[in-house]
C-alpha cells in the first residue's frame, strides 16, 4: 500500500485530529464530533440549526447525528425547540450552559488546531486550507 496517497494522508490527519481533540475535550465530557456541533451552532447568527444542517456539516448519517444531539441534550448543552417554519421539525440550539462556555470552547479549539499544525508555518497553513477547500470543491 502506498502511504503517500492523498486519501490515506487525509484520513490519518483526520484520525490524529480526532484523537487530540477527544483528549482535549475530555474535561467537558464531549467528543470531537459533539464539539463540532456546538461550534457550528455557536457560529450561526441565531445559534440554531436543523438536524439536516448538522448532518451536512458533519458529513454524518441521520442516526449518528441524532445520537450526538441526544447526548448533548442529556448533558444539558443543547435543546430541541419547535421550528416555526416546519411544524414537523425541530431546531437544535445551544443552552445557556453552552453559551457560557463559548470563550473556553473557542480557546480549546484554537489550542487543538495550533498543536496539530505546529509543524507548518503561516504560509503552509494558508496553502493547506486552500488546497483542502479546492479538493472538497468549497
Amino acid at each position: 500500500m502506498d502511504v503517500d496517497k492523498i486519501a490515506i494522508l487525509i484520513k490519518k490527519a483526520s484520525l490524529q485530529f480526532d484523537k487530540e481533540s477527544n483528549k482535549a475535550l475530555e474535561p467537558y465530557g464531549i467528543s470531537s464530533s459533539q464539539y463540532k456541533i456546538l461550534k457550528y451552532l455557536l457560529t450561526k447568527e441565531d445559534h440554531k440549526a436543523r438536524v439536516t444542517d448538522l448532518e451536512n456539516f458533519l458529513s454524518a448519517t441521520h442516526p449518528t447525528t441524532i445520537g450526538h444531539i441526544d447526548y448533548l441534550e442529556k448533558v444539558g448543552l443543547v435543546e430541541r425547540i419547535d421550528n416555526p417554519e416546519d411544524a414537523r421539525g425541530k431546531l437544535i440550539k445551544p443552552t445557556e450552559k453552552t453559551l457560557s462556555l463559548e470563550k473556553e470552547l473557542n480557546e480549546v479549539g484554537n489550542t487543538i488546531e495550533e498543536n496539530l499544525t505546529s509543524n507548518l508555518n503561516k504560509k503552509e497553513k494558508e496553502e493547506m486550507i486552500a488546497l483542502l477547500k479546492k479538493l472538497l470543491g468549497i
